[in-house]
């Protein structure tokens, strides 16, 4: 155990050497080769601490302009061999990768232009990223593999796009960057006009086990997010998903805890759970200025909790463009086969769109509970919460459901009883002129809580965006009581008289913060580790099972 320094000519020796409670320093200078470390392990009481002295930069050394044309035709590549025209599997050419480590701590790194990937992890266990700056890049930071969890990433700051004028949000076409025959209308890759090359996320996973905690984050001017894939998980056919215990089964994306960042001018989606997912805690981040903060197209999944969010849009996106396209902001962007085995909380959240297309434009979400939330809007009477509902307020024929059968591309579904999607709304205040009442009559069962009017945000569309509540608010303490269902199949009340929406003038989300936890996996350990290894393992497991 020792502290070691290390400048670009010799970091890749320095590392070799990293033993368990060692500190690396690295000194001042530009780290262009990039590094590769395997099989380097601290341990709990003694990880390895890699941090960096100011003017220590890692870079890989392209520009914007030069990278685009080389991911412009990886894309067009793979277009042509029929894949989705995208670049993430270029992944692991990263500036700083580790592969098969554990317990080592990178703190206070500065990273800037690193094409296409800044940091990129690999069957990798306990790692803590904290303090990183980030600028430019398609991935800022890599996951990959199903033995790899518990991983911590705090207190970093990632711009993506760090043109002035903020061109990725405000002039670069969508499909330009994210373009495909399926959602651009038959176009192709454009090798020298497109923009592929942002064509990534903040943090992205593969079939990562789980047990991340991703916190006091910074994340702007970027596509995407947090984005996490997972091809691990589907059910073979007869199996019963309900029968299930938690993680019985289930192999990635569990146990994640998203809390206290800050996302802006997110061009696509801030955080996009692909497919499956479980126990999910996603609260008190701010979504400023966002396309679509939450794209949930699960076709397995479940324990979901969305709270204590703020969220609004007061500047629309793309208006710059020659043709301009998806500018209308929504929150919730659903879709999946919807076999959720729990339900997915979306409460005491505050969203406001000065204009939009609504909170659920579209598609359904299996085992939704939408309790008291405050959703304003800067034109009330075309919010369009729940999509395009013009022509469902009459029924097709006597007797029948209000406006026929359900058009889920064109507004978000009505069949919310428990046999078909299981969803409940209540409690919640919408300034949308058609809340509650005219959407009841559309065949929405909203709840006999439920409130219209505006919420009484103290300042919804100013400079400083404030989305406060006083005394005289319709959303002050005017919460209904709620029922939170975990994963082990316990459950806890939320009583009422909280305020309607994400703020909270006392110490209310103390007590509901500490009801989450992490959930230890149902597969035993590999027999092929060493015994000291899996003692240290079961030890580490089990100091897991909270945030």
């Amino acid at each position: 155990m020792g502290i070691l320094s290390a400048n670009p000519s010799n970091v890749a020796k320095r590392c070799r050497k990293l033993r368990a409670g060692d500190r690396l320093v690295l000194k001042e200078g530009i780290y262009k080769k990039p590094l590769v470390l395997t099989g380097i392990a601290g341990t709990a009481d003694e990880p390895i601490t890699i941090e960096a002295e100011k003017g220590a930069v890692f870079t890989s050394g392209l520009s914007l302009k030069k990278y685009t044309r080389r991911a412009n035709l990886i894309a067009m590549r793979r277009q042509a061999a029929g894949y989705y025209p995208s670049i993430g599997q270029t992944a692991d050419e990263a500036v700083l990768s580790f592969i098969h480590c554990r317990h080592i701590v990178l703190c206070a790194l500065n990273f800037r232009r690193c094409w296409p990937t800044a940091v990129y992890l690999e069957e990798c266990q306990h790692m803590t990223l904290d303090g990183l700056t980030i600028r430019e890049g398609t991935i800022a930071i890599g996951a990959n593999g199903s033995t790899t969890r518990d991983l911590l990433v705090v207190n970093c700051d990632w711009k993506q796009d760090v043109s002035a004028d903020n061109n990725m949000w405000n002039s670069i076409p969508w499909t330009a960057i994210h373009g495909s025959r399926e959602n651009s209308g038959g176009e192709r890759v454009d090798p020298k006009n497109d923009y592929r090359a942002y064509d990534g996320d903040f943090f992205r996973a593969w079939d990562v086990a789980g047990n991340v905690v991703i916190r006091n984050n910074r994340i702007s001017d970027a596509f995407n997010g947090i984005h996490f894939f997972n091809r691990l998980d589907q059910l073979a056919p007869g199996v019963d998903p309900s029968q299930l215990k938690f993680n019985g089964g289930r192999r990635a994306s569990a146990n994640i805890l998203i809390e206290n960042n800050i996302f802006t001018r997110i061009r696509d989606n801030a955080i996009e759970p692909e497919d499956y997912a479980w126990n999910w805690v996603i609260r008190h981040n701010i979504f400023a200025d966002c396309y679509c903060p939450f794209s949930l197209e699960l076709q397995r999944a479940g324990w979901f909790y969305i709270y204590g969010n703020y969220g609004w849009v007061n500047n629309q996106p793309g208006l710059d463009t020659p043709e301009p396209e998806r500018t209308k902001c929504s929150h919730f962007k659903l879709g999946g086969s919807h076999q959720n085995e729990g339900a997915i909380h979306v409460f005491l959240n505050s969203w406001y769109y000065r204009k939009g297309k609504g909170i659920f434009p579209k598609g359904a979400l299996k085992n939704l509970r939408h309790f008291n939330n405050a959703i304003g809007f800067g034109r009330p009477d075309n919010a369009g919460m729940f999509g395009k509902t013009d022509g469902l307020a009459e029924p097709s024929r006597p007797g029948s459901k209000p406006g026929g059968a359900d058009d889920l591309n064109a507004h978000f579904t009505r069949q919310w009883d428990e046999c078909a999607y299981d969803i409940v709304f209540d409690g919640d205040i919408s300034e949308d002129s058609n809340f509650p009442d005219n959407f009841r009559k559309m065949g929405f069962p909203l709840g006999l809580a439920s409130k219209a009017g505006p919420p009484g945000f103290a300042h919804p569309e100013s400079e400083q965006t404030d989305l406060t509540v006083g005394p005289d608010a319709a959303a002050y303490a005017s919460s209904i009581a709620m029922t939170i269902e975990l994963p082990d199949g316990t459950s806890f009340e939320i009583p009422s008289g909280l305020n309607v929406g994400a703020y909270q003038a006392t110490d209310a989300y103390c007590n509901i913060d500490e009801m989450f936890g992490f959930l230890p996996e149902a597969k035993s350990i590999p027999d092929t580790q060493a015994p000291s290894e899996k003692e240290e393992e079961v030890e580490q497991k089990q100091s897991l099972l909270l945030f």
